[in-house]
């Protein structure tokens, strides 16, 4: 039993993170103040199947409402901006901001490539885990100066939740944090 309280307090004390940092040389965002920023879930899958599979299975047990919810409220409302709170408690030391600024020079654009939302079974809970890309981009522009590839982010593994929309925001506000980390390292 000791041992599985020292494992749980190692590991789920902090956001999971497998050494993501900047590919490319992304120095044009230092003394930047307003850094617009982009999260896309184009084609996002869940534990490795596709939305439209997760959802059928998802919305048995849950209301149509719920459904809807999930491919628009959910992103937009809750873990977008989730993101977005974490990555700017990251860079306010930089007097930087992230947010919808078509008019700033730089676009950080998040691509969320998979979700796998866990489970939530008590002290044996499965934290969320997410997976993608950023692209540091020109602003209107497409081919990224530099980049982050990110895999199996997760939320802190005391946050035990059944609501599955709540583990995810948890694990979003974790990729914020790893990208804002990254973006205040800039030199």
């Amino acid at each position: 039993m000791k041992k599985l309280i020292l494992f749980v307090l190692l590991v789920g004390g902090i956001c999971f993170a497998q050494a993501q940092k900047i590919k490319g040389d992304a120095s044009c965002l230092k003394g930047q103040s307003k850094i617009n920023i982009m999260v896309v879930y184009d084609g996002v899958t869940y534990d490795g199947d596709s939305e439209a599979k997760y959802l059928k299975e998802e919305a048995k047990a849950k209301d149509p409402e719920w459904k809807a919810a999930w491919t628009s409220t959910f992103r937009t409302e809750k873990w977008s901006p989730r993101l977005i709170k974490d990555l700017n408690k990251e860079i306010s030391s930089k007097k930087m901001e992230c947010g919808d600024f078509a008019d700033a020079a730089y676009t950080v654009i998040v691509n969320i490539k998979d979700i796998d939302p866990g489970t939530f079974a008590g002290p044996m809970s499965v934290p969320c885990k997410i997976s993608g890309n950023v692209a540091f981009v020109k602003t209107n522009e497409k081919t990224p100066f530099a980049t982050i590839e990110f895999k199996g982010i997760s939320h802190n593994g005391f946050f035990m939740t059944p609501v599955i929309e709540d583990r995810v925001a948890e694990a979003m506000s974790c990729v914020g944090e790893m990208i804002g980390k990254n973006i205040s390292k800039i030199k």
